[in-house]
């Protein structure tokens, strides 16, 4: 077996560590401080009256701004890494949706269409829906979004579990346990989706309730409070269900094959 000098893997882990909080700055920090300090300004992307403050781009410009930050970001990392990461695929998804929405919802002088809040609720709401799908019909498939949610093989030694499966001829057990994560993680989603749609009904029902001439600078603030609540509200509860996935495959494994925790996963 080829040992992992201890000082490589602690910077692999502070690496690691690194990447996600760029990323949580790149894709919800960073745009919804855009979104809620430089919408004020010009509804006229061409125009800058005398004496406004340079942090004030208009709604059109800090739009454009806050949504270009993580779709740059997913690229950037698409070509670094060469590798497709389904979430960040979902992310830019998003953002392109939010894109495509925005520039039909935002009228002349910046009125948004009434439609709004329920195209935007529903945008949020069917990605998760989508994913709580693929995760269910992904069990038929030798591809199974399990393995890149949670049982991954870069966290798992799951060659080393499937033959000890074997060994203890405990396959259908452990074909019981994937299949009851899925359902699991499945569920996660669609309660990610409910509450999606929720917030983004919320939040963008306050919008239509603003003055015409506002409502652009509102719709502004309010994808911002629906990345930043959305984070808070949604994301960590469903980083917890995760993570209590990720526990309950431990115990069930161990007992599966008689291995440790150390030996489940990999180092």
């Amino acid at each position: 077996m080829i040992q992992v000098p201890a000082s490589e893997f602690m910077d692999k882990k502070q690496n690691t560590s690194r990447s996600s909080l760029l990323g949580i700055f790149i894709n919800i920090l960073l745009p919804v401080l855009i979104l809620d300090y430089c919408s004020a300004g010009p509804a006229n992307p061409l125009q800058r009256p005398a004496g406004e403050s340079f942090w004030h781009l208009g709604p059109v410009w800090a739009l454009v701004i806050a949504l270009s930050l993580p779709l740059v970001y997913g690229i950037r990392s698409l070509v670094v890494t060469r590798k497709f990461d389904l979430m960040s695929g979902v992310g830019m998804a998003g953002v392109l949706l939010t894109g495509v929405i925005s520039i039909f919802v935002i009228g002349p002088e910046g009125r948004i269409h009434s439609a709004t809040p329920w195209l935007f609720a529903g945008k949020e709401a069917l990605i998760p829906l989508i994913l709580a799908a693929a995760v269910i019909v992904s069990r038929s498939t030798g591809s199974p979004l399990l393995n890149i949610f949670i049982y991954t093989p870069e966290l798992f030694d799951v060659s080393r579990i499937e033959q000890k499966v074997a060994a203890n001829d405990a396959e259908q057990a452990y074909q019981r346990l994937l299949a009851s994560s899925s359902w699991v993680l499945a569920g996660t989603l669609v309660a990610s989706s409910i509450g999606n749609f929720f917030l983004s009904l919320s939040f963008m029902s306050s919008v239509m309730r603003q003055p015409e001439a506002e409502q652009q600078v509102a719709y502004n603030v309010a994808i911002g409070s629906i990345t930043w609540w959305g984070f808070l509200i949604i994301g960590v509860p469903i980083l917890a269900a995760l993570v209590f996935i990720m526990l309950r495959l431990i115990k069930r494994l161990g007992q599966l094959t008689g291995l440790t925790r150390d030996e489940l996963l990999l180092r």
